[in-house]
């Protein structure tokens, strides 16, 4: 079997990858036995707002720029952790 892209994974990371590469290649994407085994399936998604006066929005930012080892863009994460508050109401 030959193909121009192979994607190792189901989750959605693989399938928008999938998606955009079908555009204009021929893609196979290769899973796991079960559809739900993924890190997608387990992940827990949601937001984390702040609430507790005892928490800060300081360390929501701080948490979530380390924990996005330098992929996160600093200002967008600002301004996600200060607006959650008042989305999740």
């Amino acid at each position: 079997m030959q193909t121009d892209v192979l994607i190792l994974g189901s989750g959605i990371a693989g399938l928008q990858l999938a998606l955009e590469c079908a555009r204009t290649a021929d893609v196979l994407v290769v899973t796991k036995k079960r559809a739900d085994d993924s890190n997608t399936n387990w992940a827990q998604g949601g937001i984390a707002a702040v609430f507790d006066p005892r928490d800060s929005f300081a360390s929501h930012i701080a948490d979530t720029l380390r924990c996005g080892a330098g992929l996160c863009d600093p200002a967008v994460v600002r301004q996600v952790v200060r607006e959650a508050p008042e989305r999740v109401r």
